[in-house]
């Protein structure tokens, strides 16, 4: 999903670069951007921040901003043992931006039999800190399982964000506690952040495929329920076992691709055709009308 920013307003401009298929940290980088249809550099060669993961970003000024509209060229420029490379990347500048309007508690409602799947976990802890839990039991989950989801301790009665987790360890690492982690007894509850997301992108895409842009969609809530749909959806597929195409969740995972896909093509939405941040007339209800191949 490409990024955007809005319109006279300051934001930045990330971007990671790979090599065989894995992120890099290159030893520095430079952005040159142009406005949509310009020869002449918006941004001239100007030094990214490369962060320790390899993340590169550069800040974009409200006046770097101050045109709405898509296709704004970057190029990244970048070294890397000792050779430079370059990529070009394109964003866009708009009035709106399409955010996500559903919760983890939403994606549980529709579906409860994800409860029973690790979405919460109870459990003592083996020691820690204020800022770690340590359970030998925990390491049957991937890294980051329960990044970003959420840590109480009954013990102490408190509830603190999970910001790591390390499988092999068994480590979940926290927002501090008032006091250090013995032998608490606690429950994690994981986020599905990242399938909301990869279900968002995969609306987007939809919606460029049929002729629409994501940014021009005012009303969030139009796209709820499809949203939720297709983040079960992610979910369920995450949870089939290799081979297991007769699995309850790999049926789980067609069955809501299908009624995500069904709603999509059936979607009445505000469309903000003149691009002017307001819904009158005709645009108060559009309908998904170019035919596009299954999603």
């Amino acid at each position: 999903m490409r990024q955007q920013f809005l319109a006279d307003t300051a934001g930045t401009f990330q971007a990671y670069v790979y090599e065989n298929n894995r992120k890099i940290v290159p030893s520095s980088a430079t952005l040159t951007a142009y406005k949509p249809g310009h020869s002449t550099a918006l941004i001239s060669g100007a030094a990214m921040t490369v962060g320790s993961d390899g993340l590169l970003s550069y800040a974009l000024t409200a006046t770097h901003n101050d045109i709405a509209d898509e296709n704004y060229k970057a190029v990244i420029s970048y070294v890397f043992n000792a050779t430079t490379y370059s990529i070009t990347l394109f964003y866009d500048v708009v009035n709106s931006k399409l955010v996500k309007v559903i919760t983890d508690d939403d994606i549980i409602n529709e579906l409860p039999q994800l409860k029973d799947n690790g979405w919460r976990v109870h459990g003592t802890a083996d020691s820690g800190s204020t800022t770690t839990l340590v359970d030998a039991e925990l390491k049957r989950y991937e890294d980051d399982y329960f990044t970003g989801g959420l840590a109480y301790s009954l013990t102490r009665d408190e509830t603190r964000e999970i910001t790591d987790f390390v499988g092999s360890t068994g480590t979940v690492t926290t927002a501090a506690f008032t006091g250090a982690i013995a032998t608490d007894k606690y429950i994690l509850t994981r986020s599905f952040t990242k399938e909301i997301q990869r279900a968002f992108e995969k609306i987007d895409e939809l919606l460029y495929r049929s002729g629409k842009r994501a940014h021009l969609i005012l009303d969030p809530y139009d796209l709820r329920e499809v949203h939720i749909c297709y983040s079960v959806a992610e979910i369920c597929k995450g949870l089939t076992s290799a081979g297991g195409s007769d699995t309850f969740w790999w049926q789980m995972w067609k069955d809501y691709e299908a009624k995500a896909y069904a709603i999509f093509k059936s979607l009445h939405f505000k469309y903000d055709t003149s691009n002017d941040g307001y819904v009158t007339g005709s645009e108060e209800s559009k309908r998904i009308t170019r035919t596009i191949g299954r999603g």
